[in-house]
This record gives structure tokens, C-alpha cells and sequence, in this order.
């Protein structure tokens, strides 16, 4: 398979979750491991847990997620080591898991490897694909005693393909935020918190919800008769982005740092968006194929969240709580700092906490974050 082809279907992954089966295996098979998994590591009242977002095609979930629980307080350890590993800068490191121990012997003492190994697992391979929020979005390829471990040549390989992996992620848990698994139908997406639609090659709005029309022209992004996206309105950022696949996946680990923000006249106030290009999506019968997703989220609108949901992820008090409820709901400071009863300045110290801690460069990206990670942290694969 050419990997353009692979990346391809990559990024259909983020609207078509169901093909993250199959996209696994055949990057596990590529990189010659025989299956990959993505997983995240979430903060319970039972303690920090491995929880099982998706599997390649070869495993069966159930197998993987009794596997997790019973080995959780040293996978939890593992995938710590792995986090620490990896570099600070946006690219994303695959690491080999005899760096996890001071040598073959003494990894092989761990009860969870021998479990594994037992299984027919005798080598691993981890990468962090969100050094934002780094408890999410965690890659590993598994390989058996004849196949491994991973070469040099096709660890490259795999460190080449996994940005996308990684944006294609990103961008899917905005696409799922209100439903897992998102058909792109009209009653649908006009339901979303956020603006969706499905642009052609030629800019063209092949489907639009509401929200993403009211911002569009907000944002003066329309051609005159409003059928596309004008290329002359458009920031060059996002022209590079509806220019094809080579476009995408170069912000590695960081792939928030792709997308495009418009900020209004408040500068801390804005408008979030993203491109993933498609080459297959729900609406395929009307759309065609080689199209793109953009999804549009205005942080002066009002959008609900989960706040206990969000501190899976990272930690926050319970002030910090509050003032990420109001601030998802639209407010600015000085209302929060008014319906709280505290000062201007304490609203703006604990708000500089909350984008630290998500990540996140402005209040427009800590609300993205905060609606995609509200759902998407409840998904039913959580390993209690």
C-alpha cells in the first residue's frame, strides 16, 4: 500500500471510527508488528487507569481490555516511562520498550510482560500522539518473538505516518463529542455545538450545518453567492490546508497547533478551526470522494461540558471547575469574576491555570478542548 493511500484513509478514520480496526493493522503491519492499539490513561476515583480507545483488527477488545485491568498499576508505570521518553519538542518519538528497564532481563521480570509474552507478545513500541494533553491519544505496536523487535528503518517509517494518525484523532473527537460515531446527515450536524462541513477540492460547501453557515459568514469566509469559500477571504493557513494531503500531519504530537484561528475584535475570543481531508465520509453518495471536513467552533457561544469527565485528564480544583464551566459557556473574566465573586485578576490567574494544564494557547482552544474531552472521555472502554 502506498502511503499516500494510507494516510488517505488515515484521516477518513476521524469522521468513519469504525476504520480504525483495519487503519491499525495495516500500519502494524507495515511497521512489522502484528497489531496496534490506541488507549488512554484516565484519572478515576479507583486511581489512574489504562482505558482502551481503539484496537487493530487482529485483537479481540475484550481480550485487551481484561488484559489492562488485571496489569493496570504496571501498565500505568510503563506508558509513564514511555510519556517521560519522549521528547518536549512537537514530534512524535516512538519508543522502544526496552528502554522501559535497565535491561531485557529485568523488563522480563514484570508480571505484566510475562503476560504478555505468555500471549505471544515479546515486544513493544510506545509514542505519545498529544503532547497537549499527554494522558490522551497513546499509540503502541506489539510485536512477537520472530517479528521483532521494530528495526530502525521501520521505526522511522512508523514516526513518519503517526502525525496524522495523530491529527485524524484530534480532530475526530470534535467530530464525536455529542456521538461516537457521527453520521453526517443534515438532522444530525444541525444538532452539533460546532459548525461542520464538507468542502470540495474547489471549495465548494457540499454540506453545511447551520452553526458552521452562521460563522462562515461571520467571519466573512463565504463567496458572494455563498454556495463555497471564497479563496480570497480565506487566511493562507487554511488555503494550505484545502490544498491536499501534504498539507497535513506536521505538527507531529501538537496537531492543535494545525489549526486556524480567527480571533474577533477581543483577541481572547474567537473562532477554532479544523481541516481533515477525506477521501470517504457518510455522505459519500453526495459528496464524492477527495473532500474535506471542517469543523468551526465559536468560543463566544455557549457549548456544555463535563468538568468531572475533563479531570480524567488533568487535574483541576474545584474553582478551576467553575471558572472552565463559565468560560465554555461564553463568559469573559469580568462576568466570571462577578457571578463568583472574586477579583478580575484571580479569574485571569486561574484561567492561565486551565490553559497550562489543557494545553491550550487561548480560550477558544481551551473550549475545544473542553467539548471534545467531555464526551469523548466517557467512551465505554474504560478499563474499571
Amino acid at each position: 500500500m502506498q502511503d499516500s493511500e494510507l494516510i488517505a484513509r488515515i484521516y477518513d478514520c476521524a469522521a468513519s471510527p469504525e476504520q480504525w480496526a483495519d487503519t491499525l493493522q495495516d500500519i502494524a503491519g507495515q511497521a512489522g508488528a502484528y497489531g496496534g492499539m490506541i488507549f488512554d490513561s484516565c484519572h478515576t476515583v479507583k486511581g489512574e487507569r489504562i482505558g482502551l480507545y481503539t484496537c487493530s483488527s487482529v485483537y479481540d477488545p475484550n481480550v485487551a481490555l481484561h488484559y489492562s485491568s488485571k496489569h493496570n498499576d504496571f501498565e500505568v508505570t510503563d506508558q509513564a516511562k514511555f510519556a517521560r521518553l519522549s521528547t518536549a519538542d512537537d514530534a512524535v518519538n516512538l519508543i522502544r520498550c526496552d528502554a522501559l528497564a535497565p535491561s531485557r532481563e529485568a523488563l522480563e521480570t514484570q508480571t505484566n510482560v510475562q503476560a504478555m509474552m505468555a500471549m505471544g507478545i515479546h515486544y513493544r513500541a510506545g509514542a505519545l500522539l498529544s503532547k497537549e494533553t499527554s494522558s490522551m491519544d497513546r499509540f503502541a505496536l506489539q510485536f512477537t518473538k520472530a517479528g521483532g523487535p521494530i528495526s530502525d528503518k521501520k521505526l522511522l517509517w512508523v514516526e513518519s505516518i503517526l502525525p496524522h494518525v495523530a491529527k485524524s484523532l484530534s480532530i475526530g473527537r470534535v467530530l464525536h463529542s455529542q456521538k461516537q460515531e457521527i453520521e453526517a446527515k443534515s438532522a444530525v450536524l444541525d444538532r452539533l455545538p460546532f459548525g461542520v462541513a464538507i468542502v470540495s477540492q474547489g471549495r465548494e460547501l457540499l454540506s453545511a450545518n447551520p452553526e458552521f453557515l452562521r460563522i462562515a459568514e461571520q467571519c466573512n469566509l463565504l463567496s458572494r453567492d455563498a454556495k463555497g469559500l471564497s479563496p480570497n477571504r480565506l487566511p493562507s493557513e487554511m488555503r494550505q490546508m484545502l490544498a491536499g494531503l501534504d498539507a497535513h500531519g506536521k505538527r507531529g504530537a501538537r496537531p492543535r497547533k494545525e489549526a486556524v484561528f480567527l480571533p474577533t475584535a477581543d483577541t481572547d475570543f474567537g473562532v477554532f478551526l479544523e481541516i481533515s481531508p477525506t477521501t470517504q465520509q457518510a455522505e459519500s453518495d453526495k459528496a464524492g470522494a477527495n473532500n474535506y471536513v471542517v469543523t468551526a467552533l465559536d468560543s463566544r457561544q455557549a457549548h456544555d461540558m463535563d468538568a468531572d469527565a475533563i479531570s480524567k485528564y488533568f487535574p483541576l480544583s474545584p474553582s478551576e471547575k467553575s471558572v472552565l464551566e463559565m468560560v465554555v459557556r461564553g463568559h469573559t473574566n469580568a462576568e466570571i469574576a462577578q457571578d463568583r465573586g472574586r477579583t478580575v485578576e484571580t479569574v485571569n490567574s486561574q484561567l492561565k491555570a486551565l490553559l497550562r494544564k489543557s494545553g491550550s494557547r487561548n480560550r477558544t482552544e481551551l473550549v475545544r478542548v473542553a467539548v471534545s474531552l467531555s464526551s469523548s472521555a466517557l467512551y465505554p472502554n474504560l478499563a474499571l
